[in-house]
């Protein structure tokens, strides 16, 4: 069965399957853990890209009922096991964000972190309610000779992306990642137009 699945699929099982307690030891991103304060302390969460829900569970330590995508089942097992642990509301399941497709105003806060697929930007605007919280994280490409480029922001995308929205926070700056290497960022959290 392995031999079928989406080659992410397969890296990601692997990596979880190698390093599974080291991820989930990881904290969540510093651009979470600053905006927290505003968001909700109840409602519908979304963590795309989840891995081992770093993200998601700290959504759920606040309050949050999350639902956790990712394309590793072997991450979203481990999440599932340490949200159970921990008493947390976390719900996960295996999808392809390649494919996006959420109904409308169903989320108060989406998160997005280390992970691009900009089949999610009009679907993300679909899926949160009025003024619900968009946290979004990603590398920007700063080297023209990236060996996948359609995995990184271009300058300035992410906040032209979304410019319509009240955006509270945009930058483009330089992250530490685990290795200790600084790769570049765009961050954005901003709210969905409309009533809250």
């Amino acid at each position: 069965m392995a031999g079928n699945l989406h080659p992410d699929a397969q890296k990601w099982n692997e990596i979880f399957r190698q390093e599974g307690d080291a991820w989930l030891a990881r904290q969540p991103r510093q651009l979470l853990l600053d905006y927290a304060a505003m968001l909700p302390r109840q409602g519908l969460a979304l963590d795309a890209a989840a891995g081992v829900a770093i993200h998601g569970r700290y959504l759920a330590e606040l309050g949050l009922h999350v639902i956790a995508l990712d394309i590793s089942e072997v991450g979203l097992r481990l999440a599932r096991q340490r949200a159970l642990a921990q008493g947390l509301w976390l719900e996960a399941a295996v999808y392809d964000l390649a494919h996006p497709w959420f109904p409308p105003d169903c989320f108060d806060v989406i998160v997005n972190f280390r992970f691009l697929e900009r089949a999610t930007f009009p679907m993300y605007l679909r899926a949160l309610k009025p003024g619900g919280w968009l946290v979004f994280e990603t590398f920007v490409r700063t080297d023209t000779a990236v060996p996948s480029p359609t995995h990184y922001l271009n300058p300035g995308e992410l906040k032209a992306a979304f410019a319509d929205w009240e955006i509270v926070h945009y930058a483009d700056t330089a992250v530490q990642s685990p290795d200790c290497r600084l790769r570049q960022v765009e961050q954005l959290v901003a709210r969905k137009p409309g009533v809250a």
